[in-house]
């Protein structure tokens, strides 16, 4: 069924698997070596725990039988008559004691063993059943040149260390299977969770872009890097589909101007001066119209893509805002408007002061072209904590809530606009300008009107 679905994504998982293989081999084989390293220190520990404790055991007992008063080494007649004390008391013990007399001769004790060198070291006897075996055996030379040593078997360390490769080999492979147990559980419930991942980047990629990634089978991580590519493909989808009403749009604002400029073409009648010289006039016009809708769009390419040459600097928008107002208000006067600065504060941003020229004189334009006469626009510049802000109102009709959401894409006009000349840019110019520079353009109701309000980081 699975295959049936979504076949490309399967035969990817197929090629994951293999991949997630070796990732396991290489997880579990680095487990099973660390879980070896760990059994070989825990053996050298514990097999030096047993050697010193032997050691400890050894020191005691050789400083009990050698003890006498006033912190004196007993005579090696005391020694050895200890020695025969306790062989009459114990039968069967882990630990004996031999003493040597001076030339090397056994004075006391069942051990036949050579005299050992003084201090610690490792022995060889032979048991009354004739077998072999080893021991740590303590020396300590008495005063009267006598050698007084503590035999004590150290079959238990040496047989611990006769099971070390066993151990060793039985360790790793443990711990190498249970690594790869665990590794190739681990990567197939990965794949398993990144085929649907895989499942919706193949529907997409046949067009369907409604296609999402479902979360309710996922958690942990892979819940939130589904929610973070489901947020990815909703933005392209919403990218995609303002694409497609852009290239709508652009096509019925182009449509229009060309339609007029070959109605104007087939009205042309050969012979007629004054005709042609109207009818020329008026195709110059709607050339320009199509004209500034490509201006229009590359400015807004340029500026969308961050590729516009910027001299950004400090820049004093009071300044700047008191001259673009005293250029444009004859602009507004002729369409009978007026324009007012209200509030000029010190604000100081780093800007391009080309761009938001730019930006202020397409606004004012659009209150010009958009609103009817009698409309008053006032500008302001107000500090804030994170820059500054400029403000511009009027009190024209205004725009509803959903046009003022609407009117900052591309060729999207309000109500109040529709079938008046225009390329429909300019608002999402000016968005694109104070995006460039890192700041925001929000549009509110005026009451009445239109007040919009552009925000400059300081």
């Amino acid at each position: 069924m699975k295959g049936r679905l979504f076949p490309s994504a399967m035969a990817r998982l197929g090629i994951a698997r293999l991949g997630i293989g070796r990732l396991a081999i290489q997880f579990g084989t680095l487990f099973a070596l660390a879980m070896l390293a760990m059994g070989l220190v825990v053996f050298l520990v514990a097999q030096q725990r047993i050697s010193r404790r032997i050691d400890d055991a050894l020191e005691y007992h050789s400083a009990k039988y050698l003890a006498a008063e006033h912190g004196q080494v007993a005579s090696s007649a005391v020694v050895a008559g200890r020695i025969e004390a306790w062989q009459r008391q114990k039968a069967l013990s882990e630990r004996t004691y031999i003493l040597f007399a001076p030339d090397g001769r056994l004075m006391a004790g069942r051990l036949r063993i050579p005299p050992p060198p003084q201090g610690f070291s490792q022995v060889r006897y032979v048991s009354r059943a004739h077998v072999v075996h080893k021991g740590r055996a303590l020396a300590t030379r008495l005063p009267d040149g006598a050698l007084f040593a503590v035999v004590q078997h150290s079959e238990a360390a040496e047989s611990l260390q006769a099971m070390l490769p066993w151990m060793v080999l039985a360790i790793f492979a443990c711990a190498l299977l249970a690594g790869l147990a665990v590794t190739t559980l681990f990567a197939r419930q990965t794949a398993l969770r990144l085929a649907e991942t895989q499942a919706a980047a193949d529907a997409i990629a046949r067009g369907d872009l409604s296609r999402r990634i479902a979360t309710d089978r996922l958690d942990g991580m892979f819940a939130e890097q589904a929610a973070s590519l489901n947020r990815m493909l909703d933005r392209m989808a919403e990218l995609v589909n303002a694409q497609r009403q852009f290239s709508s749009a652009l096509a019925h604002d182009l449509r229009t101007p060309l339609a007029r400029l070959r109605g104007l073409l087939a009205a042309a009648r050969p012979g007629d001066e004054a005709q042609s010289d109207g009818l020329i006039e008026r195709a110059e016009r709607e050339c320009g119209s199509v004209i500034a809708i490509f201006d229009a769009l590359l400015r807004l390419a340029e500026l969308e893509s961050g590729r516009h040459p910027t001299a950004v600097a400090p820049l004093d928008l009071g300044h700047l805002v008191a001259d673009v107002a005293e250029t444009m208000e004859p602009v507004l006067a002729d369409h009978g408007g007026t324009l007012r600065l209200t509030r000029l504060d010190d604000a100081v941003v780093r800007a391009d002061a080309g761009l938001v020229n730019q930006l202020l004189v397409n606004l004012l334009e659009n209150v010009a072209t958009h609103t009817p006469p009698g409309t008053t626009a006032t500008l302001r510049v107000e500090r804030a904590d994170t820059g500054a802000v400029v403000i511009l109102a009027d009190d024209g009709p205004g725009l509803g809530a959903t046009d003022r959401s609407r009117v900052v894409r591309p060729f999207e006009r309000g109500a109040e606009s529709a079938g008046r000349r225009g390329s429909g840019l300019g608002l999402s110019i000016a968005q694109a300008i104070l995006r460039f520079h890192g700041g925001t353009l929000a549009l509110a109701d005026n009451a009445p009107g239109l007040e919009v309000r552009m925000t400059f980081p300081g």
